[in-house]
């Protein structure tokens, strides 16, 4: 397990997550999955689990792959290291030892276990302020909702936009619009995925697209396809 299988720089170029990758960044920058941009800082961790088309934008850093990882992340999230920047240094000793041997070694296959490790416990919160609670509740009641509108109700709270968004992301690892596009496709390849039917027959792509939340299915297939790197039919005929 969390056995690391590739320890490298980070590139500007789109790429598709074959396991659990994790960028250790040396300087600000985005992750750019279809329509969904989400900003991070230096030193913070991000966490891409597999199957996820992304491309990383104005950032440097390490990326280290994990296969069989156990972390829980269905979704691209961004953490904030602690303190002491202890995953950013298991990372850049990953990358000594990985040039010395590659994937074998039991150096690094602890190290491995201890990134995996530092990984959980960075994501391990599960309490929520009652800001960002408040908006979670609001994105799982209109997820399927075509014309529930983010920014709407984010400024309708009584508190200013941009510490809502920040808090949230603080919070989250990810911005409002962000988490709410990726609750939405991961609903679609649910959805997808379990055939789902009417009494006629399984649900066309249209008819997923509405009941994730999209008015146009169009839309809806670019956006699945940067996220799962297949379109909808694709992805469909696999399950």
């Amino acid at each position: 397990m969390n056995k690391i299988t590739y320890v490298g720089t980070v590139s500007a170029a789109e790429r598709q997550s074959r396991a659990y990758e994790l960028i250790f960044p040396e300087s600000d920058g985005a992750i750019l999955q279809g329509d969904a941009r989400t900003e991070f800082e230096k030193n913070d961790v991000i966490i891409i689990p597999p199957r996820k088309v992304y491309r990383t934008e104005r950032a440097d850093g390490l990326i280290i792959v994990l296969q069989q990882a156990l972390l829980p992340q269905k979704e691209i999230s961004v953490f904030r290291d602690d303190k002491n920047l202890g995953a950013h240094f298991a990372a850049k000793q990953a990358e000594i030892y990985f040039e010395q041997s590659g994937e074998n070694g039991a150096v690094l296959s602890a190290l491995g276990n201890l990134i995996a490790g530092y990984a959980t416990e960075l994501t391990a919160k599960t309490n929520y302020s009652p800001v960002v609670e408040t908006i979670r509740s609001e994105i799982e009641r209109y997820l399927t909702d075509p014309t529930f509108n983010m920014d709407d109700r984010i400024k309708r709270m009584p508190l200013n936009y941009d510490y809502v968004r920040k808090l949230f992301k603080k919070e989250t690892g990810q911005t409002p619009h962000a988490y709410l596009l990726g609750k939405r496709m991961e609903l679609a390849a649910t959805i997808l995925k379990s055939g789902v039917s009417n009494q006629y027959s399984e649900y066309s792509i249209s008819q997923v697209a509405e009941s994730c939340g999209f008015s146009e299915p169009l839309y809806f297939s670019r956006v699945f396809k940067k996220y799962y790197g297949v379109s909808p039919s694709e992805y469909k005929a696999k399950k």
